[in-house]
């Protein structure tokens, strides 16, 4: 009998514990609701970007009286970075209970594209026998970030690579012309790229390089080409050892194409004499 009162008023207890409980977080919502503490009223800014400014970013936004726990970092991200092209990413800090700092990490310059209107020749002739820029119709240049993302038409003052791009009447598409915000797909550009980073520790440099089509050539003293697919680091380790033989054997490379298994080497004959 004592134990079954003791269960009953046990029981009860908990039922109190629980509504007060109950009241407890009913109240402190309607409080929230009612005064919102966490109401966004001061935001900052951290670093800069070129496309735009800090009211920019702040009325685009629009994160004044916005509750700060109830944010979207996610949302507001992508729409801060498909309205500023020059935006690579965006990080967030909150300072409870009602400020915001917001730090903007701006896409770094990796190449100048020089755009060039070439629809009417097949990559095997203009690999063969490229013409001279000056030769050709310029649609426009185009600054690159190593992501493969055309996000400025600045290119005054800027000191990085600068490489002619073709895209022939073989896989020519209305997409085909490079544009402001357009995401070059593949590994097209970050191999082109990663060749421009490689071959200055080969001792070659200030070479005109172009990308025609899925190829990247380097149309210097020596006229180099690849092959811009996953096999670009086996083709750096050819092009490394060529050049070191030929070093070796005090010859002069003329032409190397390492589009293939085995790579061809032409080298430069001999003045007589």
């Amino acid at each position: 009998m004592i134990r079954r009162k003791l269960k009953k008023k046990s029981a009860k207890l908990s039922k109190i514990i629980f509504l007060i409980f109950v009241v407890f977080i009913v109240l402190a919502t309607f409080l929230l609701i009612r005064f919102n503490p966490f109401t966004i009223k001061q935001i900052a800014i951290q670093n800069g970007i070129s496309c735009a400014n800090e009211d920019q970013i702040k009325n685009s936004l629009g994160l004044y009286g916005q509750n700060l726990v109830l944010l979207n970092k996610k949302k507001l991200t992508k729409n801060l970075k498909d309205k500023f092209i020059c935006l690579k990413d965006v990080n967030f800090s909150f300072f409870f209970p009602n400020k915001i700092v917001i730090e903007v990490v701006r896409r770094e310059p990796a190449a100048i594209l020089v755009n060039l209107k070439e629809k009417d020749a097949t990559s095997s002739s203009l690999l063969e026998s490229i013409a001279t820029p000056s030769a050709q119709e310029t649609i426009g240049n185009f600054v690159v970030d190593v992501e493969g993302v055309i996000f400025s038409k600045e290119t005054e003052e800027l000191n990085i690579p600068k490489v002619y791009y073709v895209v022939t009447n073989l896989i020519y598409t209305q997409d085909s012309n490079l544009s402001l915000g357009k995401d070059l797909k593949g590994d097209s550009i970050k191999n082109s790229l990663k060749i421009l980073e490689r071959i200055k520790t080969f001792g070659i440099e200030n070479s005109e390089t172009w990308i025609i089509d899925n190829f990247f050539i380097i149309n210097g003293i020596q006229k180099i080409i690849f092959r811009l697919d996953e096999r670009i680091d086996i083709q750096l380790a050819s092009l490394q050892l060529i050049l070191a033989e030929a070093k070796i054997d005090l010859k002069e490379l003329e032409f190397i194409d390492l589009r293939f298994d085995k790579p061809i080497v032409k080298y430069t004959p001999k003045k007589d004499g």
